[in-house]
């Protein structure tokens, strides 16, 4: 009914008891007296013997109250280990925080060290060349050098000295060499080179690298890094490059009435000020709000407050009809706020405001308004017109090539390949406050547009441009050298946020699809799905859920819609629907599916529903422009493609489309010249045009059938009309967005 005393044998007088009695098992101090003893009992605590024969000899009523004093004294003594825990866990947490800063700081000196070797080479570099040129001038007026026999090779012509290269793209920065160096350079966002437009000033890059590099059979993957600000942000803050990014920070799509006060605490941003709010997996400024503090709320509660229920069937019944003629350019928000409302991200990041040097407006006639042979009749889109000499506030574009070391593979070298900057639409003030007063004039004022025919641009300085070649020449490589995380890394980061977490092994188990792995792609998809703790309320509290099971649910359907099950597939996408009513990319799919079954009607509403709620997404357009092909709605067919084109001027399937629309309805005797004012002539030599584009862009798509239809428009009239009409094809170039 009592304690039970456990003798314990050692001999204790040959050691100091205050040592002893922090050791466990050995003897200690009496828990009731304090006196010293070597006799331990069941509760784990010391008791000599006059206190233990005292216990002993006391009433049962003693007995009680001795046990309680014993109980509360094990409890102190929990106590003192909890807190013990918890000190060493601090402790623990200071050390590590202390390492990690020591290497960043290890990281940034080295850095710099490397920046430094890379101005002394550059500079080293432009010198040389600067000799090779005027040695060259000079032979050339000593020597003229007598041209090369037709049909015969030169020795160490361009294409034996190609470079192979594993990766080439383009950085997006602001760049102002007024501020300190260490905050000059900004890295806002990276991108693939071979998805990339280099308008105006820019075209010369695209020919530098076909005529000097070609991609490695083995090229490096990193489209997950690249195409996740995200991602990207975090690794160049691990690489020890975060002194070359704008402040970053990450919130779940979920409105609340403190988060704009929460952004403004984490970024610092003044009363007067802005933030740039960015979707993490979105490009050509899809997403991209430029706000001021002022109306940060207001912008957040549309942003992120999307309709459900009877509210989005409502919408979509108004908008879907007319999503191909929608004005939505007089409003920022207007078409910004269904980029956050069809996003499958559960996250959105917030970045501080960065500005660049201001840029002259160069001569005008270099920045001429282009435009696409399909172009709309009567558009009289673009950008406002700028006088000369006009300043604005740009975006610095440089491209180069990554190419693995000789000595060592693992490592990269880089090659610049050139740059240019891209103006927006508006010019800067001067003063960056200003640029702050309204939604609109913030975007106009900051970011440069994405569209080919309104792009406004300039070149660079050179000194500026040998600046920013070498203030990333340190940093680009090693950020390119770090690995995409595995699916078993992702499994256990980000334990803060396990919807982005879900979002992130989705994206990763999607990439495994380009070596036909369904097998472990799906296993991925359901450990993430198993992730997201969704409540099963649909409503706009839940998005950051919705989004991402939304999108892991579309993922598997474009699974089986490649292995070629196509009903399993539909049945996929209208759960993902069912799950986010505005994921433009799962109406899309689900379009996709029907127009399998040939069900052109049906398909063409998903279209306009997808496009309707992402006025960026071109591959709805290109769907359009089949499925009215096939209805005979050929006139409808090529305005889709016209306004594909319009975003995106050599889509090589919108201009099939369109040239094979115009071909039927030709040939069909349903055109008429007095639509629009359009001369046949003139729709033959567009019809030719987008054909030609087309078959060199895709040629392993091109058979006899489109040699026929091409022929129509190569043979004068009236002869080509004794031509066959040839049927419709479909190029199932789908666009299934990993």
């Amino acid at each position: 009914t009592g304690l039970t005393r456990q003798l314990l044998i050692f001999d204790g007088a040959r050691c100091p008891p205050p040592l002893l009695a922090c050791l466990p098992g050995m003897p200690g101090r009496c828990t009731d007296c304090g006196a010293i003893c070597l006799q331990k009992a069941s509760d784990g605590n010391y008791y000599c013997d006059r206190c233990w024969q005292s216990w002993e000899g006391s009433s049962e009523q003693d007995k009680s109250r001795w046990s309680d004093k014993a109980q509360v004294a094990r409890k102190s003594q929990a106590q003192v280990e909890k807190e013990a825990k918890i000190q060493d866990a601090t402790l623990l947490q200071a050390s590590k925080e202390a390492k990690k800063k020591a290497e960043q700081e290890a990281k940034e000196k080295e850095y710099w060290e490397a920046r430094r070797l890379a101005e002394e080479e550059m500079e080293a570099r432009r010198r040389a060349e600067e000799e090779s040129e005027d040695r060259r001038r000079a032979e050339e007026q000593q020597t003229p050098v007598a041209p090369a026999p037709e049909g015969c090779a030169v020795e160490g012509s361009v294409a034996e000295a190609k470079v192979h290269v594993v990766f080439w793209g383009i950085c997006d920065l602001k760049y102002d060499p007024r501020l300190p160096l260490r905050d000059r350079v900004k890295v806002l966002e990276l991108g693939d080179g071979r998805a990339s437009r280099f308008s105006h000033h820019g075209a010369a890059i695209k020919q530098r690298f076909d005529d000097n590099y070609c991609m490695d059979p083995q090229p490096l993957k990193r489209g997950v890094m690249v195409d996740n600000k995200k991602f990207t942000h975090d690794t160049f803050v691990e690489c020890g490059f975060g002194h070359l990014r704008p402040k970053q920070f990450a919130y779940p799509r979920r409105y609340d009435t403190l988060l704009a006060d929460r952004i403004r605490q984490d970024l610092g941003v003044p009363s007067k000020g802005a933030v740039v709010l960015k979707l993490v997996n979105r490009a050509r400024g899809a997403g991209v709000v430029v706000c001021p503090y002022a109306d940060l709320d207001s912008t957040l509660k549309r942003l992120l407050m999307p309709p459900v229920g009877r509210a989005l069937i409502d919408w979509l019944a108004e908008h879907a009809p007319k999503a191909l003629t929608e004005d939505r350019s007089m409003e920022v928000l207007a078409e910004q706020q269904l980029h956050y409302w069809s996003n499958e991200c559960p996250l959105f990041v917030v970045e501080e405001l960065v500005h660049s040097i201001p840029v002259a407006l160069p001569v005008k006639a270099e920045n001429s308004r282009v435009a696409t042979r399909f172009e709309a009749a009567g558009s009289t889109g673009g950008a406002a017109e700028a006088s000369e000499g006009e300043v604005f506030d740009g975006t610095m574009r440089v491209a180069f090539a990554l190419q693995r070391e000789a000595k060592d593979s693992d490592h990269l070298d880089i090659h610049w390949i050139g740059g240019y900057w891209k103006l927006p639409p508006q010019r800067a003030t001067g003063q960056t406050d200003e640029c702050c007063k309204s939604l609109e004039e913030a975007r106009a004022r900051i970011v440069s547009s994405f569209n080919t025919e309104d792009k406004r641009t300039a070149p660079v300085q050179k000194e500026h441009l040998m600046e920013v070649y070498a203030a990333l020449t340190p940093a680009l490589p090693h950020v390119f050298e770090v690995k995409n995380m595995s699916v078993r890394e992702l499994a256990f980061s980000y334990p803060d946020d396990p919807n982005f977490r879900a979002f992130a092994m989705t994206r990763c188990g999607a990439a495994l699809r380009v070596n036909g792995d369904f097998r472990h792609c799906n296993h991925v998809l359901e450990q993430a799905r198993r992730i997201v703790k969704f409540r099963g309320i649909r409503d706009a509290n839940d998005t950051p859920e919705r989004s991402v099971l939304s999108y892991i649910i579309r993922s598997t359907g474009v699974n089986w819609a490649i292995y070629g099950d196509w009903s399993r597939a539909l049945s996929h996408f209208q759960d993902a629907l069912a799950t986010l009513g505005t994921n433009a990319s799962a109406h899309y799919l689900q379009g996709i599916a029907l127009q399998e079954q040939q069900r052109w009607s049906e398909a063409v509403d998903c279209h306009l529903k997808a496009f309707a709620l992402d006025p960026d997404f071109r591959s709805p357009l290109m769907a359009l422009g089949e499925c009215w092909t096939h209805l005979g709605k050929y006139k409808e067919a090529v305005d889709a493609c016209r306004l594909c084109l319009h975003l995106q001027p050599d889509a090589p399937v919108a201009q099939f489309n369109a040239g094979q629309a115009i071909y039927q309805q030709l040939h069909s005797g349903s055109f008429r010249e007095d639509e629009l004012g359009i001369r046949v002539a003139d729709l033959r030599a567009q019809a030719q045009h987008g054909l030609e584009v087309a078959r060199a862009g895709i040629p392993q798509a091109w058979t006899e059938i489109e040699d026929e239809i091409l022929r129509y428009f190569q043979e004068e009239l009236p002869d080509c009309n004794s031509l066959p009409r040839q049927p419709v094809r479909s190029w199932k170039a789908y666009g299934w967005r990993p």
